[in-house]
């Protein structure tokens, strides 16, 4: 596997690995490196190279020379970012001695690239955007994160090969797991409405804290996740000042401690802004969290989320540009929310890590 990032905290691709690691398959990550983790470990089952910046001309060669070396049985290449140098290495590789075969290259896209904001498109990335529709076509497998953008992508690029929808769901939590965080919630007379995420440009949080003029003065927000583009933190803080501590900047926290979190919360936003194509057909990790976590959630009418909201009916749709119509979907939602905790938790037993996995190891076998 190859990702562009210190592997740690994605998630996604941990999921991902460890799963296929716990199946029997022997998983290296080639990820980046970075401060303060080692160069190489082995964390449940899956061994992990972080790879420095390459001195080298050749634009690419640090990545695909130690993929090439790599000689794996199958190649999995996360995001536009990885793709080009997971199908140079698996082509320089050669056969693979079992089949006298090329090793399959599975493109697993987590974004619809094509489509981005504008402030992910950086020239490199855009370079390799253009090119992503042929690396696409050549790749054994697609994957995503939703049947929308797997049917979108393969439209796009006219993808003939298997298509995987792997959503990024959490584990399976038991109702004893979260028991604590229910009765905290229980016991807190405030309405506290927690969004989870990384906040910059498009993620909702400036109608967010613009909804609070609209409610009454015991509902509070909770940001919980990283600024990590400086000018959106300004607008965010400037936009909570007139409501002192009604707003809490409570910064990235474990993933383990995600979903107990949410579970103490009244409310959950997943508030998603349509800047770009790939925004609009967004599928946030946190929708599904919120499931798990039993708590209702105030959500954008954006097709996957409002696809999924309506599905479960654990939340109530709003427009992500109004901070009235925000308001609206609060107010609407709290004389229901003890019928939607109990159809989020319903809607976990379909959205959960355990079934998505299944998809994974199965995909994986047929290669």
């Amino acid at each position: 596997m190859r990702v562009n990032n210190g592997y740690t905290i994605d998630l996604r691709v941990r999921r991902e690995a460890e799963a296929l690691a716990a199946a029997g398959y022997r998983i290296t990550v080639l990820a980046d490196e970075s401060e303060g983790l080692p160069a190489e470990e082995t964390a449940a089952g899956v061994h992990i190279i972080r790879l420095p910046k390459s001195p080298s001309r050749i634009p690419f060669w640090g990545l695909i020379k130690p993929l090439r070396d790599q000689h794996a049985d199958i190649y999995h290449a996360h995001d536009v970012d990885s793709l080009f140098p997971v199908m140079v290495a698996a082509r320089l590789a050669g056969a693979r001695p079992a089949t006298g075969r090329r090793a399959p290259v599975i493109y697993d896209s987590h974004e619809l690239w094509s489509a981005h904001a504008a402030d992910k498109m950086h020239a490199k990335r855009r370079a390799l955007v253009a090119i992503e529709g042929p690396l696409t076509r050549r790749s054994a497998a697609l994957i995503s994160v939703s049947d929308e953008l797997v049917a979108l992508i393969a439209e796009k690029y006219r993808y003939r090969g298997q298509r995987v929808t792997i959503r990024n769901v959490p584990r399976a939590y038991d109702a004893g797991e979260l028991e604590a965080a229910w009765a905290k919630r229980d016991a807190n007379p405030a309405t506290t409405i927690t969004y989870v995420s990384v906040f910059q440009h498009g993620r909702g949080v400036i109608p967010l804290l613009h909804a609070l003029e609209y409610l009454p003065d015991d509902v509070t927000v909770d940001l919980v996740g990283p600024f990590p583009q400086a000018d959106y933190e300004a607008l965010a803080r400037e936009a909570a000042a007139p409501y002192g501590d009604r707003v809490r900047f409570t910064g990235r926290v474990p993933a383990e401690e995600l979903v107990p979190r949410l579970a103490a919360s009244k409310l959950s936003a997943v508030l998603i802004e349509p800047i770009s194509e790939s925004y609009r057909m967004a599928a946030p990790n946190k929708l599904f969290d919120s499931l798990a976590a039993g708590t209702p959630v105030i959500a954008s009418d954006l097709p996957t989320i409002a696809a999924v909201t309506r599905e479960t009916g654990a939340g109530v749709l709003c427009n992500v540009a109004d901070p009235r119509d925000i308001a609206r979907a609060v107010t609407e939602a709290l004389p229901r929310l003890p019928e939607m905790r109990t159809r989020a938790r319903a809607a976990a037993a379909t959205y959960n890590w355990e079934r998505e996995q299944a998809k994974l190891i199965e995909l994986y076998d047929s290669l």
